[in-house]
């Protein structure tokens, strides 16, 4: 290890940060030279708008003005009696030159405008009224234009047109600028009888376009709709190619570029007239700004130069007083430790190595001291809800020490019993069942606590497989006990829909001292049971249990009644007695937890008796039923007996069902067979029939009903009667002999049922017979 090596790190790095803000000022330079370009192509194409507005605007009022005197009906008059020149034409000329004056002066880009009569061969000016001849000495006389082209220009002039002319100022120079030419009127331009010319002031174009000019260096030209130079505020024409160059960007869209002129890179901006087919160019040599980047280069790199020197010696500066805490912490280290560490590539390491296995140690010292504190806390905490603690001094020290602190003496107990949890496990590999408890508690706990927070502090408890919740009351009992459950009723939600952990909470009253908190678990434990009729899943407080039911409806005959549907296999019946039975008892308030015990062992029992009834001699199928009557004591609310009960129905009433079926073919036989052979019994009846052939006496009832048509007693009594019948017509034995021979008890019921079915008395058929049979 060398104490060098992280210095030369730090360095390095410190370095490395310098050469960020250089780079970002290459960036940044880089990025300033194409905004300035940008802002230059801007602003030039801004003012050279300003330009074409302001020429376009006055070249416009020359538009305006021709249009105004086509409108004079006196200069029309003018024109059309220009032959005649009497003295009314002439006092007409004057009125006309002064409008022609106003016009001129109202216009401040206008040199002279005038108006030439092609028949009477005079020029109506805004001065005076003179002949052709005397015009061109005055305008036009040594400058490139003769006076025979001039003629033929106003002569043959069709359409309104801009045209570059020589013209004679004021002060006899000659200079070049623009002329206005228009048929007039233009409506009969072909033929028409004047032509209206203006001539433009060149030095107020100038000084419109070096008023909004970007620099005195660019050059400003006006082009008409073929390329011509029509104005241009330097002596060059506009070169070929940047003519060229123009087409091609206009034809492209483009209003700004670069290109080569005269050897040096130049920046061209166009823009179209709005008013005439004309094109406004600037051309700017590139040189202007790249001055100023020069400048901006110039100022970068001497920043970058200052900051490269200042950052290195303040970076060595900043790096060995920093390496001074280091160095006196490594002195503190011993030698004997170090040696026995492995050995990393600075001081860093060794640091890193040392704390990280000092920390290990009080993770894992923190650890087991949380572990053991927890589960004494637990403990305490256990005890303290059973009753087992005595209030005192040592009581507040021993919370004290667990950390548990109560701010008041307001208590409540919420107990939380675990229906389900596979759910939260469904999609993970197999696990001890021990951790996977654990899992769930944590998460049980973490989110009850935070959700039960606001009311108060909460402390929780293992209590025999459920978890309970200690919370001290902060507010009021009312509000508290109400916050309470929808705290219960949000994280019974949140965990079902989370991680499908269903649950059921019992929870107290509030009260009011530290010795009550038993109280408290054991009404949430009260609470809790009422789960059993309430069924799981739900928040069980005192109010819902506050008043049970104290009366349990299960009457003697419903019960019977149930006991014969299940006998006969009759299933909606069952269904129906069974629903009545649990409608009437939850209907409204609930039962207590002691009766509906009671009435779940009672349910029990009928179903037990209606089996009996049914299998009692059928060994092999008793396993079977005895496997659903176990299945029904492992429900563990009444939702889930009412479940299972419906289900043994059905399993009890498709045996009974079955049974019928492989009995059906034999059993009417067996029935009418043994009723002939027993009819003198005085005990054969239903119940006798039920107990030979160990069927319900119902089912036997309505089964031979169904194949006889007849119900038993009425068959037995009918066989009885023909038999007696027998007797009374081969015998003298009494009526009471008679009865007692057939199975009767007794003579009168003998003589009751003869005269049912024959409609005479048993002496009065034995008389009838004597006397049919003396006859015969």
């Amino acid at each position: 290890m060398k104490k060098k090596s992280i210095l030369m790190s730090w360095s390095i790095s410190y370095l490395v940060i310098l050469l960020i803000p250089i780079t970002i000022g290459a960036a940044v330079f880089a990025e300033s030279r194409s905004l300035l370009k940008e802002e230059v192509n801007r602003s030039n194409m801004v003012l050279l708008s300003q330009v074409q507005e302001n020429i376009d605007s006055q070249i416009g009022d020359i538009g305006s003005i021709s249009s105004q005197l086509m409108a004079d009906s006196q200069l029309s008059s003018f024109i059309n009696h220009a032959s005649e020149q009497d003295a009314r034409w002439r006092l007409m000329a004057l009125d006309l030159i002064k409008n022609l004056k106003s016009i001129r002066s109202g216009n401040g880009l206008i040199r002279e405008l005038y108006l030439y009569v092609k028949s009477a061969d005079v020029a109506l000016s805004s001065s005076s009224l003179v002949s052709k001849n005397f015009l061109y000495e005055i305008f036009y006389e040594g400058t490139g234009v003769t006076e025979r082209e001039w003629t033929q220009l106003m002569q043959e002039s069709r359409e309104s047109v801009f045209r570059k002319m020589e013209v004679r100022s004021e002060d006899q120079r000659i200079e070049e600028t623009l002329v206005y030419l228009q048929p007039f009127p233009i409506q009969v331009a072909e033929d028409s009888p004047a032509t209206f010319v203006v001539t433009l002031d060149p030095d107020r174009f100038q000084q419109a376009i070096d008023n909004v000019r970007l620099e005195k260096e660019s050059t400003v030209f006006i082009l008409d709709r073929d390329g011509r130079t029509l104005f241009s505020t330097g002596p060059i024409e506009t070169p070929y190619t940047i003519n060229a160059y123009l087409k091609l960007n206009q034809d492209m869209g483009k209003r700004t570029g670069t290109t080569e002129w005269n050897g040096e890179s130049v920046t061209v901006s166009q823009i179209s007239s709005k008013v005439q087919d004309w094109q406004y160019v600037s051309i700017i040599p590139t040189r202007i700004y790249a001055k100023k980047l020069t400048v901006i280069r110039n100022i970068t790199f001497a920043g970058v130069a200052a900051g490269l020197l200042l950052g290195g010696i303040a970076a060595w500066w900043f790096t060995r007083r920093n390496y001074r805490p280091i160095g006196r912490i490594m002195n503190i280290i011993s030698d004997k430790v170090k040696w026995k560490l492995e050995q990393p590539d600075n001081e860093f390491g060794i640091l890193q190595t040392v704390l990280t296995r000092a920390w290990e140690e009080q993770d894992q010292f923190a650890t087991r001291l949380k572990e053991q504190q927890t589960m004494v806390r637990s403990s305490f905490l256990a005890r303290l809800l059973k009753g087992r603690v005595q209030a005192g001094t040592e009581l507040a020290a021993e919370m004290e020490r667990l950390g548990i602190r109560f701010d008041t003496d307001s208590f409540a107990v919420l107990l939380l019993h675990i229906e389900n949890y596979e759910g939260l496990f469904r999609t993970r590999e197999p696990e001890d069942k021990e951790k996977k408890i654990q899992f769930v508690h944590l998460i049980l706990t973490n989110v009850m606590e935070e959700l039960m927070g606001p009311a108060g502090p909460v402390y929780s408890a293992e209590m025999d497989g459920r978890i309970a919740f200690l919370v001290n009351i902060r507010e009021g009992a009312e509000e508290a006990s109400h916050r309470l459950i929808k705290a219960a009723g949000e994280a019974r939600n949140f965990i079902q829909s989370r991680f499908y952990v269903y649950f059921s909470v019992g929870v107290s009253s509030i009260r009011q001292s530290i010795e009550e908190i038993a109280v408290c678990f054991r009404e949430s434990e009260e609470a809790l049971e009422y789960r059993l009729i309430l069924g799981i899943g739900q928040i069980i407080d005192q109010n819902r249990i506050r008043q049970p039911k104290e009366e349990l409806y299960y009457p003697l005959d419903l019960e019977r009644q149930l006991v014969n549907y299940i006998a006969s296999g009759n299933y909606a019946r069952s269904t129906e007695v069974m629903n009545e039975i649990l409608m009437t008892n939850f209907a409204g308030e609930p039962l207590s937890v002691e009766l509906a015990r009671c009435l779940m062992f009672e349910l029990i029992g009928t179903m037990l008796k209606a089996t009996e009834q049914i299998k009692a001699d059928d060994r092999k199928e008793m396993n079977p039923r005895n496997d659903l009557i176990r299945q029904l004591f492992a429900c563990e609310t009444f939702e889930e007996i009412e479940a299972e009960l419906l289900r043994i129905l059905e399993t009890v009433c498709q045996l009974v069902h079955e049974r019928k079926r492989s009995h059906n073919a034999e059993l009417k036989d067996q029935l009418v067979e043994f009723i002939h052979e027993n009819y003198a019994d005085v005990n054969l009846g239903l119940t006798h029939l039920s107990e030979r052939f160990r069927f319900h006496p119902t089912y036997v009832s309505k089964y031979f009903k169904e194949q006889t048509g007849v119900n038993v007693i009425d068959y037995i009594n009918q066989y009885r009667i023909e038999a007696s019948k027998r007797i009374l017509q081969e015998d003298e034995r009494t009526v009471q002999e008679v009865s007692e021979r057939v199975g009767f008890l007794n003579s009168n019921s003998f003589i009751r049922v003869f005269k049912k079915y024959e409609g005479i008395t048993p002496g009065q058929y034995r008389q009838n017979n004597r006397l049919m049979h003396h006859e015969s």
